[in-house]
């Protein structure tokens, strides 16, 4: 039994408190949707790192990826999922799914009412100058800045279907998805893929500023938004995916990168590239 003790009249209360838990560093992951209905990739339409779809038990439709050729893909998926809308770039919503064999897998929300693959295929290669709706109103601003993001993250694969568009009273709202070869796929980075015009990205952004131009100035804001992310605003993010998603020691080379001089560096250099068409 504790015992009370009394103070006087006139004294201070001596408040000892309990001391304190030790807490070991951790990840702090949102909590786990489960997987209520598992649906395989359809046969033939597979990828390396894609995985089919679930149904979840917050009853919404997700997109799974697993790590593939030893490559980090659910870590890279999302992290730049999360960068991706901080800059303001529109992208499905990021979880940790649970399958039914215990793994947990990256999980991209299926977005609502999304159109056909080939009608958001249409939009993009359809020119600026042949729609007289308004339906593409902020298009090129969008692709600029999606293409800035693309090279900064090293995402050597952005083409024309990964990209969901929908219809929202007459406006087309473009989402851009896949993250897979981005980030951690070739870490470190060496140079921009850009560069090497062979690649989807420096392919699909070739024709897509064809039919629609290049936007210096939104390209330049995603830069800038990119400048103002911290390297605590990283770390938040990692800590709340699963833990052995991302290698330790990839985390700390990735987080001593970013609060670095060379993240503001590659951000110049991605800025001049942009501004003196090198990496157009």
């Amino acid at each position: 039994m504790s015992k009370l003790s009394l103070v006087k009249q006139g004294e201070q209360p001596l408040i000892v408190a309990p001391p304190a838990t030790a807490i070991t560093p951790r990840q702090l992951p949102l909590i786990t949707r489960k997987a209520i209905i598992e649906y395989p990739q359809a046969s033939g339409n597979e990828t390396a790192d894609s995985l089919g779809e679930v149904e979840a038990d917050d009853h919404q439709r997700y997109y799974i990826k697993g790590d593939a050729h030893g490559r980090l893909v659910r870590a890279s998926e999302w992290l730049s999922t999360f960068i991706a809308e901080e800059v303001h770039i529109g992208a499905p919503a990021a979880l940790p799914i649970q399958l039914s064999d215990g793994s947990i897998v990256f999980g991209s929300r299926r977005i609502a009412c999304v159109s056909d693959k080939m009608i958001t295929v249409n939009f993009l290669i359809t020119p600026t100058n042949a729609y007289t709706d308004g339906s593409n109103s902020g298009l090129i601003s969008i692709l600029s800045s999606i293409y800035a993001l693309d090279l900064f993250l090293n995402n050597d694969d952005r083409h024309f279907g990964n990209y969901l568009s929908i219809d929202d009273g007459g406006i087309r709202r473009l989402y851009v998805f896949d993250f897979s070869r981005a980030l951690f796929w070739n870490w470190p980075w060496h140079g921009f893929p850009a560069a090497q015009k062979h690649t989807k990205t420096g392919q699909c952004g070739v024709f897509l500023r064809q039919a629609h131009g290049f936007d210096i100035v939104a390209a330049g804001n995603t830069i800038d938004r990119l400048e103002q992310i911290d390297s605590s605003m990283i770390s938040s993010w990692i800590n709340r995916m699963p833990e052995d998603w991302l290698p330790v020691s990839t985390k700390l080379s990735f987080l001593d990168w970013w609060a670095s001089d060379q993240k503001p560096r590659r951000l110049e250099a991605l800025r001049g590239g942009l501004t003196d068409g090198s990496l157009l």
